[in-house]
């Protein structure tokens, strides 16, 4: 591509101010796709509606300001409701909205970011943008409408949502998490199944994180009746985990009424540390969290744990005394999060009581 005198000065320009560290080329393929990716944006939108993205600048602030320490997801969020832009942060530290020792730490590292740092941000918001393109997902950040109002308003406001699937799905309608022992068994597995059947005839959409077990009754059986399920990944939505649900995968995407969330970027695989973070996620998105059966040192015990943490209801079956459901026997007992154990031969009735003091 041949550039004439002006244009490569403007190009020198903005990689002056922006990232000198770009190649001419680099820079120009970064301008030029951004360039054509809004006006194909405009255009896919009108039959896509529910994909949405940020600019590359924006996304790649917004990276950048995660290396920072300290900058959490709330600090995120109230620099949203104080309307300032995440760029002009990196560019005039200043303008950050935070007072006393935090807000002058925050600044610090904010002005300890080099040149480099937001080249190579610059370069993975790009080629995020490019992986997000691919998948027709969407890239959610603090601001854009079709992110989700209780994550938002939760004490986990991640930043940036990926997403493949129509978010709107979520809108106006109630939340349940449903989470439980990658081993589920009898009659643990059917009351489960039971509840989220109650949940999803309802109209309440089933989250869960897409685990072997409780987590695949509750997404199966939200779409075997025509529901609405979220599926949250402790990973890239490039990767499917774990990989013997590849066939729930492949349904579930091609079902409009489920939709895939990560916290992660395309490329991440999952590990022990992302799998925690995945179901404080699941938490922020529910009203309230059914955990179905899980020995007490179990990793669903953590859903139980962020949701206590956020002032959520928790219920679960009630234990048969076995080292399997001990977490359940901890939840019926904490009256902190309601202290609530069903029967797992309970009817729909009883579920749908306790689903409907969710939206009191």
């Amino acid at each position: 591509m041949l550039l004439d005198e002006l244009t490569l000065r403007k190009l020198d320009q903005w990689r002056a101010s922006k990232a000198p560290n770009l190649t001419r080329a680099e820079a120009a393929k970064i301008l030029l796709t951004e360039s054509l990716f809004d006006r194909e944006l405009s255009t896919t939108q009108k039959t896509r509606s529910h994909v949405s993205y940020p600019s590359t600048e924006q996304l790649a602030a917004l990276y950048s300001l995660e290396r920072v320490s300290g900058f959490g997801p709330v600090k995120f969020r109230d620099m949203n409701e104080a309307g300032i832009d995440t760029r002009s942060v990196i560019e005039n530290p200043s303008t950050l909205p935070f007072t006393g020792l935090v807000g002058e730490k925050l600044r610090k590292g904010i002005s300890a970011l080099t040149k480099a740092d937001f080249v190579i941000d610059l370069k993975r918001a790009f080629e995020q943008l490019e992986r997000a393109r691919e998948f027709s997902a969407s890239i959610l950040t603090h601001g854009d409408p079709n992110y989700p109002k209780r994550v938002y308003a939760s004490n986990n406001p991640i930043p940036v949502l990926y997403v493949r699937g129509d978010p709107k799905i979520w809108d106006g309608s109630g939340c349940v998490a449903v989470v439980g022992s990658r081993n589920t068994r009898q009659p643990y597995a059917d009351g489960t199944r039971k509840f989220a059947t109650t949940a999803a005839k309802k109209g309440i959409v089933v989250v869960s994180g897409f685990a072997l077990g409780a987590d695949s009754i509750g997404h199966t059986t939200a779409f075997r009746v025509g529901g609405k399920t979220v599926c949250v990944m402790p990973c890239g939505l490039d990767k499917i985990f774990p990989p013997e649900n590849r066939e729930l995968w492949d349904q579930l995407l091609s079902y409009p009424k489920a939709v895939f969330v990560s916290e992660f970027r395309f490329g991440q695989r999952a590990s022990s540390l992302l799998l925690r973070k995945r179901n404080k996620l699941i938490v922020a998105f529910a009203q309230g969290i059914l955990v179905s059966q899980s020995a007490e040192d179990g990793g669903a015990m953590n859903a139980y744990k962020f949701g206590r943490e956020q002032r959520k209801p928790v219920s679960t079956f009630k234990s048969d005394g076995t080292k399997e459901t001990t977490g359940n026997a901890l939840i019926a007992g904490d009256n902190r999060t309601g202290a609530f154990a069903f029967e797992s031969t309970q009817d729909g009735m009883s579920y749908e009581a306790w689903l409907q003091k969710l939206s009191s």
